[in-house]
């Protein structure tokens, strides 16, 4: 008997004997490109300022990206080929760029002790287990432990390339370094001190083995496009003697606002120059420095801050490169159009580690916040899409739509800034514009961490009332709201009184046209009913039956859309579809109490949205977006 009928038989048991009429059927994967199964891509949790990750190829045309705490080997099109471990064990990946040398990947990384390392391993087919290891060597010790080791992706003569503010040198330089790798088994790989130059704060190296120049870019004080500057970002050449050529160094590129500076980020890729800077921008030079023609992306949110860019292949005058980002999440796969001078996004290769909200349109957009930006997606796009959209700032509560724009409360630029201050609330739309970027429209709110969120319409008042819950202070929160403007009257906020429970640990809340509240608690479905200016909780509602397998987990959330409640019971990992006007079951998708990784299966689910019958949800154990479709006779 096949698996799958196994799961029929098992989700028709736990209707306890009730007649099933409906079905969820699992449509397809958002956010990660390995879909299902082993081809599944993951990525462990990384700190915010350890995060970096290069990108390599090797001769079967599949990339080598960071995992975190582990190296990802990805087809093409984003599937997970093998996923190599680090050791010792609890070392992370920390590397803006990746170097290939004697068939074998090097990159930077922390070892357990928060120490940077060098770490190789073999790209090499081989029967058995692949680990990556640290290089027995001593990097140079740094001057200032936060400006980065730049490694070149490409070798010189055999060997590899670094640069860094070195403490053995002198205030105000920078010191290149040549590796001479160990020749024999044992033998300890040494750095061998090549050159130094006037300047501070490199941010990246490159190699051109065909002429043997390498490239640097760094802050200089120079004398720079044919004037004298205290100190600016830009870009020298050098010989492997280090004489600069003539012509250098040249300042880098401008971008529209500052802090977005291209600061020397620099890879060399398709026969030029590519510079990054903050918020997704990139710019394309030939190999003087010179514009080719400059900026070609800018505002592109969900690149955050590129590090690496990579040449992978070339056809019918279009380039095939790699882009990386500051974090492990994705890599991009981009084509430059020589013909067009323009580069266009094709491909997204990763996961979503963090999901940190999930929305869902009438007309099929689908919007989820992530550690670092807002990303937009069509309901029909494919699992390897690229985002169609990424905002700046990062939606923590369910979004209210309200025509083609939402409104919630946002974290603003990363999720770690709600460790310093508040969400604010603000508005999101999924057409792009100049600097693709949402807006705020009031102070951050009197509550810390703000979870669920809802607009209650009430049939005889001309305004709307917005609940949301906080799980800080366990309590639910509310105010005026404009619709029509989507602007919360921030001065009217307070805490509802509540009678007949008391919160534990509050998350979704559904607001009912004729008053109600409906609240997830720790377990529970509360209905709360209007109890003079307080609310009193009416029913508690703990799963739709006596037997043990229909009662809720510990944690959930939850979505209504009409007569259809779409409950995400995370620790059980499943959702449950029920009719809330008879609090009869539908449908559940998801093998009760068993986590999986292919199409039938959740691992600990959490955020879910619904609109009509399509649904989505956050498979966040399995780092990606499920979307479903309810099926009804």
């Amino acid at each position: 008997m096949g698996w799958r009928w196994l799961l029929l038989i098992a989700l028709l048991s736990s209707f306890a004997g009730k007649a099933i009429c409906a079905a969820i059927e699992p449509l397809g994967v958002l956010g990660n490109s390995g879909e299902a199964g082993e081809t599944l891509v993951w990525v462990s949790a990384m700190p915010f300022d350890r995060c970096a990750t290069g990108v390599a190829v090797d001769r079967d045309l599949t990339l080598w990206v960071s995992g975190g705490d582990a190296i990802n080997r990805l087809s093409l099109n984003g599937h997970l080929i093998e996923r190599i471990p680090i050791e010792p064990r609890g070392s992370i990946v920390n590397s803006r760029t990746f170097a290939v040398l004697n068939e074998t990947l090097y990159f930077l990384g922390n070892l357990p002790d928060g120490k940077f390392a060098l770490f190789g391993v073999s790209m090499l087919p081989t029967s058995g287990k692949k680990v990556a290891r640290p290089v027995l060597l001593q990097l140079p010790e740094r001057r200032r432990d936060f400006i980065p080791y730049c490694l070149a992706p490409q070798p010189l003569n055999g060997q590899l390339v670094l640069a860094c503010e070195p403490k053995e040198l002198i205030d105000g330089r920078i010191g290149v370094y040549f590796l001479r790798l160990a020749q024999k088994q044992g033998e300890q790989a040494t750095f061998q001190f090549a050159f130094s130059v006037e300047g501070e704060a490199p941010h990246g190296i490159a190699v051109d083995e065909s002429s043997g120049l390498i490239y640097l870019g760094g802050y200089f004080g120079w004398f720079v496009g044919g004037e004298t500057h205290s100190s600016v970002y830009a870009i020298a050449a050098f010989r492997p003697d280090g004489t600069m050529l003539e012509g250098f160094p040249v300042a880098c590129p401008k971008t529209p606002a500052i802090p977005t500076q291209f600061r020397g980020v620099i890879s060399l890729a398709g026969e030029a120059l590519w510079d990054t800077a903050w918020y997704g921008f990139l710019a394309r030079m030939d190999k003087k420095g010179q514009g080719a023609p400059g900026r070609v992306v800018e505002w592109h949110h969900e690149l955050g801050y590129p590090s690496q860019v990579l040449m992978v292949g070339a056809n019918n005058g279009l380039q095939l490169l790699a882009i990386t980002t500051a974090m492990p999440n994705a890599v991009y796969l981009a084509h430059w159009d020589e013909s067009a001078q323009q580069l266009n996004l094709v491909r997204r290769l990763g996961c979503l580690p963090i999901i940190a909200s999930v929305g869902l349109s009438e007309d099929g957009w689908v919007t989820v916040g992530t550690e670092r930006a807002q990303l937009w997606w069509r309901w029909d796009d494919a699992a390897n899409a690229p985002p169609r959209k990424a905002e700046l700032h990062i939606a923590v509560t369910p979004v209210f739509f309200h025509g083609d724009r939402c409104f919630a409360l946002a974290a603003q630029y990363r999720l770690d800034d709600l460790e310093k201050r508040a969400p604010v609330p603000t508005i999101f739309h999924p057409r792009v514009g100049d600097r693709n970027e949402a807006m705020r429209v009031g102070d951050p709110v009197p509550m810390r961490r703000p979870v669920g969120l809802a607009v209650q319409r009430l049939l005889d008042q001309a305004t709307a009332w917005l609940f949301v819950t906080d799980q800080e202070s366990r309590r639910i929160w509310r105010t005026r709201f404009d619709i029509s403007s989507l602007r919360p009257d921030m001065s009217g906020w307070q805490p509802v009184s509540l009678s007949g429970e008391t919160l534990k640990s509050p998350t979704d809340i559904f607001a009912f046209t004729d008053g109600k509240l409906l609240v997830a608690d720790e377990g529970r479905l509360l209905l709360l009913s209007p109890d003079g200016e307080g609310f009193r909780v009416t029913k508690v509602l703990d799963g739709w039956g006596a037997q043990p397998v229909q009662k809720f987990g510990k944690r959930l959330r939850f979505t209504v859309d009409g007569a259809w409640l779409l409950v995400s019971d995370t620790d059980r990992h499943r959702v449950i579809w029920l009719d809330w006007t008879e609090w009869k079951v539908l449908g559940i998708f998801g093998e009760t109490d068993r986590a999986g990784n292919d199409f039938w299966h959740l691992n600990f689910p959490t955020f879910v949205a619904l609109k009509g019958n399509k649904a989505i949800v956050a498979d966040s154990g399995n780092q990606r977006l499920i979307r479903l479709q309810l099926q009804f006779p």
